[in-house]
């Protein structure tokens, strides 16, 4: 502000406009420079009013003082943009070496995962030709049995033909060699496949998992629900419950409290020791009056598993069956497409 009156006093030209005079005082608060007999003005009496000189002096330092506080702010900034720049540069090696040390991890999980399926693999290839021997091995045993019973069969015709001492004669030959036959019973093999359990994938789904209760609003009058509505059991007597429109009536069903409409989900049922279940999803339009059929009906989709003997049934509502040998624990993961 003071530099135009500065330069003028360097020409000659510093002089009021309004009195002539050289200007060599200078109106802080007017921010102008004045002569004398502008200084004895009554405008500028109560004004802060310092020597043209003294009040360059002062800018000067203000200016030199606002320099340094500057100066060291850029030097600061400038420090901190190359510690931004070589942290970026850091940044953008590490990014890549993580991605590859992610890699490799994966790589090595991938592996791990290869050589254990080509394990299992192995195993049910094994177990295949042994249950495949095995049952060529009965095939050929039930075939000779079939073959000394026809012989049999033939002998007995033949013995039928014969005259009576003779038929008597060769009676005790023929009995035991029937009791022979006869106590050769032929033994059918299940198939008993080995478990193959895959690592990290209870892991997997449980971040998948949700917590369901059962809507005691849709189950039927004969099923007890628990307190925490996460229990079911069958009771004998028909409790007196209001017949609403989304209960079941006829088929012994109830329904999880929870929707979902896309996403991938994953729950457990605990079917404990009972020998015949059926567990399933289906949509919200599923018929809840009269009975309902798993089969027959595109709102539902059901798991069903029933024990027999020591084998172990178990289908899905397109009727695809399988069976094993019966163990303690068992665990069905139900993919729906």
């Amino acid at each position: 502000m003071l530099q135009p009156y500065l330069l003028q006093k360097e020409l000659g030209l510093s002089t009021c406009d309004q009195h002539g005079q050289r200007t060599m005082f200078f109106c802080e608060e007017d921010q102008r420079a004045l002569c004398d007999s502008c200084l004895s003005a009554p405008e500028h009496k109560d004004h802060q009013v310092l020597p043209l000189e003294t009040a360059a002096d002062k800018c000067k330092n203000t200016l030199l003082e606002m320099w340094r506080i500057l100066h060291t702010k850029e030097e600061k900034l400038q420090i901190s943009l190359g510690t931004l720049r070589r942290r970026e540069a850091q940044f953008t090696e590490s990014s890549y070496t993580f991605k590859e040390s992610v890699n490799t991890e994966y790589g090595k999980i991938h592996q791990s995962w290869r050589d254990e399926e080509c394990q299992h693999l192995e195993r049910l290839e094994q177990r295949s030709r042994d249950y495949l021997v095995n049952l060529e091995e009965k095939e050929h045993e039930l075939s000779q049995q079939i073959q000394h019973l026809q012989e049999m069969l033939f002998q007995v015709e033949e013995n039928l033909d014969k005259m009576p001492l003779a038929m008597i004669q060769d009676m005790p030959g023929t009995l035991k060699n029937k009791e022979e036959l006869l106590l050769n019973k032929p033994e059918l093999s299940y198939i008993s496949w080995p478990v193959c359990p895959v690592t990290g994938m209870r892991e997997m789904l449980m971040s998948f998992y949700r917590d369901i209760t059962f809507d005691p609003e849709s189950a039927h009058p004969h099923l007890i629900l628990s307190e925490d509505l996460k229990r079911v059991q069958y009771g004998s007597i028909c409790q007196d419950l209001p017949d609403k429109k989304g209960r079941f009536d006829a088929s012994l069903v109830v329904l999880g409290a929870q929707k979902f409409t896309s996403g991938k989900h994953y729950w457990e049922v605990e079917v404990e020791d009972k020998t015949e279940w059926e567990l399933g999803i289906c949509k919200d339009s599923v018929r809840r009056k009269g009975l309902i059929s798993s089969s027959s009906s595109g709102d539902i989709s059901t798991l069903m598993g029933f024990i027999c003997g020591n084998g172990f049934f178990l289908w899905d509502s397109e009727k695809t069956v399988n069976a094993a040998y019966l163990c303690k624990n068992w665990a069905f993961f139900w993919i729906m497409k």
